[in-house]
This record gives structure tokens, sequence and C-alpha cells, in this order.
């Protein structure tokens, strides 16, 4: 009940306050509000009123060790956003524990080894937003955000549409319910990115502000500094780039002869973004995923036209290739990838009315917008395939320019809804035209096979399109009608859990917690077992990271260990003990009836087996032999397991001479981002850290600047002279420059 009081807290109780100043101070926007709280109950209702999370935690009920977990009945079996489960969730608890412990968190100690946090680049850091998950917790803040993200959306749109650009209420209620309860908003609900694809109508608001009226530098300035918060605050930088340059674009288009503002308010923005994400933009720059795209240009190849098309009946008739929640998806990609949809209400509007000669310009910053998404979102040949080529498109993940689908819609559904009101209408062959090409997706979609809840969501989006010349005539009922429309479609995307399978704890978890707290070490999984980032959610440090900016020595890492996805991570196939112990790796969970060639089997059940390294180091320690090799002997001599890791290590070719028979460890400190120890040695050797080299990190030898070593070519090291020496290894994710490692 108190986890269920939290929550109201921080989304009831401040709504009921909303909606009496609303009734207090604007009628029309308690109206929308009343649009929205449909919206609100179909979304985020089920969870507030039971009392459990909106999470797709049930997705790991494949993966050992959770695989004889017991779910509970309110939790859905709904994969589609489980990276919130895998990826996520772990970094913000990582994040969270750190900042209550009055820490930047520069680097997280559980996951990847110590692998950078903050310029991960999606940790949400530096934006306040992310406030309910500090205070509450991933999951419940989680379900709190969801609510707040849909809310921001629908006031950003109306108060855009009603009172920047002066549109009839029900035209401007209609393009905010249109996009607050857009298939694509919906399926980003629950992740972070959800909060930039809700500050998208805020970032056209930002852009007409910038620019209506006579210049003023302070709007500028203002402007600037809102769209580098939003590039640079770790919310999504992609999206958020996709996001502020589609405002760009519409500032463009409305306003072309006030560009000189709009370049001084990017100028400021560049400047507050490489700010914000400098370490990102490193981290981004010595990843694995650069190599790959540098070498391998994945953008340049187009997805199949199969795909393509999919992708387009989705946006059109957003439930024609299934629900995600339902088991009957037949998209040959994920659900979210392509939610584009705004329902067939808005279509049967943007095909019914006129856009009204004041807002033409308007509904060119529309088209704009949606124009690029074609180009880019659906690969529309041939200005695709210039595009691709220039950075930074050569590197972004393409199919994030479908946020811009939706909006895109929903603005013109409302310009359209206003010129309709107005008397302004097209030829009824429009109207005819858009049910036609819904009713052959319907047909198609019936012979997919499809559950039946499913088959009536699309006759509903049909039925609606057809029916929207009588809500025409009726305007204040156009707006609820799509709130009801969309509300339906949105019935189940984001899936409830029971706040008993928050953080499911099996046996085995429970066995392998207890081991690790009591002997220290690492843990990694075998064969797809125990999940990367998981082992943190425990208080387990894990050597494994699922992460899309891994450094490029890491990954060889991974790939000696049989990660062999370079962009992500995928699961581990081979566990040498030596290497492993190396990496200060203690425990090793494998699934049922798997074998650990050179490991110590702990326990075992139903659900995997927990296996102990015979081989364990500490993460820090001197070693008196290097062996100083190119890349591909380096990694076969770590691979052959026969170094004694204790006392050898490999080095980069070039590195200074190490030599020395006495080497002792005499104190080491460690805190977070930095590792201080006193080394004593008969000759020259070299302090090991476990730790995975960034950009960012740099070494000392007794407070004087000493070079970096990639110690076993993956990890940190120092040289240090005969004799006893203080070493230091500071992480400064600010201080990198490109070209230099």
């Amino acid at each position: 009940m108190g986890s269920l009081m939290a929550v109201w807290l921080w989304t009831v109780a401040p709504l009921a306050a909303l909606h009496l100043w609303m009734a207090q101070r604007s009628r029309e926007l308690l109206r929308l509000q009343l649009l929205l709280d449909l919206l609100l109950a179909a979304a985020v209702g089920p969870a507030l009123v039971t009392g459990a999370d909106l999470s797709p935690v049930r997705c790991l009920g494949g993966t050992p060790p959770f695989t004889e977990w017991r779910w509970g009945d309110a939790t859905a079996d709904q994969p589609t956003q489980s990276d919130l489960v895998r990826q996520i969730q772990p970094w913000m608890e990582e994040t969270r524990r750190q900042l209550l412990a009055g820490r930047l968190p520069l680097v997280s100690e559980r996951i990847g080894g110590g692998l950078p946090l903050l310029a991960n680049g999606q940790t949400g850091v530096w934006a306040p937003l992310n406030l309910p998950v500090w205070a509450l917790g991933a999951e419940r803040g989680t379900t709190v955000m969801a609510l707040w993200k849909l809310e921001l959306a629908g006031l950003g749109a109306f108060l855009l549409l009603r009172r920047r650009w002066r549109l009839r209420w029900p035209a401007a209620a209609a393009g905010a319910t249109a996009f607050a309860g857009s298939a694509y908003l919906m399926a980003w609900l629950i992740v972070p990115m959800g909060w930039v694809v809700a500050l998208t109508p805020w970032a056209w608001w930002a852009a007409a502000w910038l620019l209506g009226g006579r210049p003023r530098p302070l709007r500028v300035l203002g402007v600037g500094l809102l769209a580098g918060w939003l590039l640079g605050s770790g919310l999504n930088p992609e999206t958020a780039a996709i996001v502020v340059g589609s405002a760009g674009l519409a500032g463009l288009v409305l306003h072309p002869a006030r560009w000189r503002r709009l370049l001084a308010a990017a100028a400021v923005a560049g400047a507050v973004a490489v700010a914000l994400a400098w370490p990102t933009l490193g981290a981004a720059a010595a990843s694995s995923r650069a190599t790959v795209v540098r070498a391998e240009r994945p953008n340049l190849a187009r997805p199949a036209l199969s795909l393509r098309l999919q992708a387009v009946q989705q946006a059109l008739l957003p439930m024609a290739l299934g629900h995600p929640g339902r088991g009957d998806w037949k998209g040959s990609y994920p659900y979210a990838v392509a939610a584009g949809g705004v329902g067939g209400l808005a279509l049967g509007v943007v095909a019914a009315g006129r856009v009204r000669r004041r807002h033409r310009r308007a509904l060119w910053a529309a088209l704009a917008s949606l124009a690029v998404a074609a180009v880019l979102g659906y690969r529309l040949p041939p200005l695709d395939a210039l595009l691709v080529r220039l950075p930074p498109l050569d590197h972004m993940t393409l199919p994030r320019f479908v946020v811009l689908v939706p909006w895109s819609l929903a603005v013109w559904t409302a310009l359209a809804a206003d010129g309709s009101l107005r008397g302004r209408r097209l030829r009824p062959v429009w109207r005819a035209a858009v049910v036609a090409a819904l009713l052959a997706i319907g047909v198609a979609a019936v012979a997919r096979g499809l559950a039946a809840a499913d088959l009536a969501l699309v006759g509903l989006t049909v039925a609606a399109a057809a029916l929207v010349t009588a809500l025409l005539r009726r305007p204040r009922l156009l707006a609820p009608a799509m709130a009801v429309e969309l509300g339906l479609c949105a019935l189940g995307v984001n899936p409830t859990a029971a706040v008993a399978d928050r953080l499911p704890n099996p046996p085995l978890v429970e066995r392998l917690r207890d081991l690790q707290a009591e002997r220290g070490g690492r843990v990694i999984g075998l064969n797809g077992a125990l999940p990367p980032n998981l082992a943190a959610r425990y208080g387990m440090p894990d050597l494994r990271a699922y992460d899309p900016l891994r450094p490029q020595p890491f990954v060889d890492l991974m790939a000696t260990l049989g990660d062999h996805d370079p962009m992500l991570g995928g699961p581990l196939q081979a566990a040498p003990p030596r290497l492993c112990g190396a990496w200060s790796v203690r425990f090793l969970v494998s699934p049922p009836g798997g074998e650990a060639a050179g490991w110590e089997q702990v326990w075992s059940d139903g659900s995997g087996a927990i296996w102990a390294n015979p081989h364990w180091l500490p993460e820090v320690r001197v070693v008196g032999r290097a062996h100083a090799l190119g890349e591909g002997d380096g990694w076969r001599l770590l691979a052959s397991e026969q170094l004694d890791f204790a006392r050898e290590a490999v080095v980069p070719a070039g590195t200074a001479p190490v030599g020395a028979v006495r080497h002792e460890l005499v104190s080491l400190s460690s805190d977070g981002p930095r590792l201080r120890a006193v080394a004593s040695c008969d000759g020259p050797c070299l302090v090991v850290a476990a730790r995975p080299w960034a950009p960012g990190w740099r070494a000392a030898v007794d407070g004087r600047p000493a070079p970096l070593v990639r110690a076993n070519l993956a990890g940190l090291g120092v040289v240090s002279p005969a004799g006893e020496h203080t070493v230091e290894l500071r992480y400064n994710p600010w201080r990198w420059w490109p070209g230099r490692r």
C-alpha cells in the first residue's frame, strides 16, 4: 500500500490539483484535460488502479535463471520494450545509487567491470525530468514518468496549435489528442526516449516563439540553452537531434527571412550540447559501434522493400500487423520501431479538410518534417542514397526519424480540421481514397490471422475514417471520438507487472548474491544465462555490458570470450578461467546442464548452475613481467590460458619495458573514478587495474603525469619505476581529445 500511495502522490495528487487549477483559470484547458484523461486511463490507469508497475519484466521468463520463476497473474507478457529491463533500468538504478551517495555517476562499478556510465548518453543525469526515478526507484519512477510524458505531449501540442497558431478549439484539441494518443508515443512511453517524443511540440513552440515578433537576444539565448540541454541531457541524443532539427526546419519554413535568429540559437545550442555531451562524444568515437559503422557503413543498404511496406501499413493502420501484447505481432521488426500511426479518424480529417491560406506555411512545415521521415525513416529513394553518406546521418539509427511521422500527421490533422470547420472541404474522392487504402490494408490484416480484438481495432480504424464527415458536422465530438479510438488501440501496449515480480529473485540469484557478498569478485553468465547489466540490480558487479557505446578494446575482450555482437553485446560462448580471473571474475552462471571447463561447480538447480573460478585475482595488482605485442598476437596469447596473470600481463607494442622479480602492492584505495595504489618493486613493474580502458582515463606516478598503458590490451595500467611509488588512475570524461588514446 505504501508503494501505491507514493506513486499516487507523484501522479493522482498533482493531476487532481491541475484539474482544479484549470477549472478556475481555463475551461478550454480543462476540456482538453478530460480528453487526455481518457488516454491516461488507457495507458497508465491499469497500473495506477492496481498498484502494479508499467514494466515488461516478464521478458526474462525464458532466460536462465528466471525460467522457473512463478510470475503473477497480473504480470503481462509483452517483450516489445525489453531493453527497459535488460539495459535501461540497471543504468537508472546505478545512476540513482551514486546520486544519492552524493557522487556524479561517472563510471559504473557494477556494469562492464567499470565502464563509463554518464558517457553512455542515455542515463539522463542532466535531466530533472528523471526525478521520479531518483526518488522512487526505476520501476515506480517509470510508471510516474509515463503519465507525465503523455500529459506533457498533449498540453504542448494544444498550446502550440491553439495559443500560438490560433486554431479553433475542436481543431487544436483534435491535433493534441492525435499526437498524445499516437502509437509512437504509446510504444515508447516507458523508456527515457519517450520524454524526447513528448517534448516535440514544445520544441516547435520554442522555435515559433524565437522567430515571432521583433528580435530579442534573451529569446535567442533561452531557446538555445533549452535546445542544447535537450541535445545533451542524456535522454536519447539521436532522437533529440531529430526533434530539435525538425523544430529548426519548421522555423525556417515559417519565417525564412529570420534565419539569422535561428542560426544564433543553433550556435548557443551547439555549444551547450557539446559541453554536456562531450563525454558521450568521446565514448562514441572510441566505441566498437563507430568502428563497425566506419568499416561496414550499414546505412548504405536499404531495408528490403517488403519491410518498408510493412512499416507504411503500420503507420496508416496501427494494428495492421498485430498487437505487441497479444502474441499476434506479424511484423519483421519490433512493434515500436515503426509505430507511426495516429488512427483512422485523424487520417480521415486530413483527407476531408482544406487548410486555410493563413496556415499554409504551418502545413508546409509539417510536410517538410514528414518528407524527412519518408526519405530517412522509410528510405524513400533516390534522395536517401545521397543523404545517408553524409555525417552524421551515416552513423545514425535511421528508423528514429519515424518520430516525425505522428507529429507531422497530428499537425496536419489540426490544420485540416480547422479549415473544415470553416467550410473548407476537399473533394469526396480524397476521403474515399483514404478509406479504400485503409480497407485494403485491413483485408491484408485479416489474412494474417490476427487476434479477434486486433481485428476489431482494424475495423474501428477503417470505420473511423469512413465516418469522419459526420463527425465534422458535430465538431465538439471530433476530439472525444479520436480519444476513444486511440485509447482503445493503446490498451495493453505497455504491460503491467505485479510488485512481487518487480525484481525476480529466484533461488540461484539469491545464492549467487550470498556467495558474491561473502567472497567478492565479479560475475558473468555463459550462453545467455543471467543477462548483462542485470546483475547490477542485485548489487553484484558484472564484467559484461549491454551497451551501444562499449570501447573497442573491451569489445575485443568480449570477442575473445565468444561474444560476436560488436554493436550491443551478445551472450558469452567461452569463459577461460585464467583470463576471466585476470578480470577479477569469481563466479559464473551457466544454463541447466551446462559445463564450464576449469571452473568448480558450487551450486545448481533446475534453473542453472553457479561455478567458482579457482584462478580469481583481485582487481588491482602489480606484475613484474609484460609481453609487448601487437593486437592480434596479444589477444591470441591472452586466450591461450598459458599466462600467470598474477605475475605477468600483455601490453601493446611500444610500451615501456617492465622487469621486476619482487613486486608488491603496498596499499590501495578505490573510489569510483579514482584508484590510488602504492607499489614497491625492485625494477620497473606494471600496476594493473582490471577496469576497461575508455577515453578520459589518466595516469600519474608520484603526482606527475605518466603514460596510460592498456594492460591486458583492454584494461588500465601504469609502469612504476623501481622502488616504492604512488600510482594514480583518474577518470574524467571531459578530458579527451579526438585522435588520442
